[in-house]
């Protein structure tokens, strides 16, 4: 009887440990590539809208994350994304694959080591005329210690993405 109550205990444990892992892992959107459980392009939990809402244009001609508007809004590659201004969604439309971030817009840090991750919109560089995002400051920092050789993990992980 005792045996049974230790078991049932141990598997109500398990049960909300993997209930946490799975809500903070969705939260931060942790998944490793190799599932293949992310979306293409990095997209709030609740909705469609790209990078947290930022115009990935301003980070080229402002230098600065710039938030988005609702107003300015564009639809491409499945999710939906904001823009400071017309002219910056124009620039956009004419050609996305020039301003959309690398990696659909996930932490390049964590793209380099096999998984996807939420971004800090302010966390960000422009290398060769590609922006890259990351998870905070702290993981940029780590990413740029070793910037060629986490440049091409990226790009042979990202390359096994759906």
């Amino acid at each position: 009887m005792k045996r049974k109550k230790i078991f049932k205990m141990i598997i109500a444990i398990i049960t909300v440990l993997v209930v946490i892992i799975f809500s903070f892992t969705t939260y931060k959107h942790i998944r490793p590539i190799s599932w293949n459980m992310h979306n293409k392009i990095n997209q709030g939990v609740f909705s469609d809208i790209a990078i947290e809402g930022y115009d990935p244009v301003a980070y080229f001609t402002q230098q600065k994350a710039v938030k988005g508007e609702e107003a300015n809004a564009y639809k491409w590659n499945d999710a939906t994304w904001y823009f400071s201004s017309a002219e910056n969604m124009k620039l956009f439309k004419e050609n996305p694959e020039k301003y959309a971030p690398q990696f659909g817009g996930y932490c390049s840090y964590a793209v380099s080591t096999g998984f996807t991750a939420k971004i800090d919109p302010e966390a960000f560089n422009i290398i060769d005329g590609k922006l890259y995002l990351y998870n905070d400051q702290n993981f940029k920092t780590k990413w740029e210690e070793n910037q060629k050789e986490n440049l091409e993990k990226d790009i042979k992980n990202w390359s096994k993405t759906k």
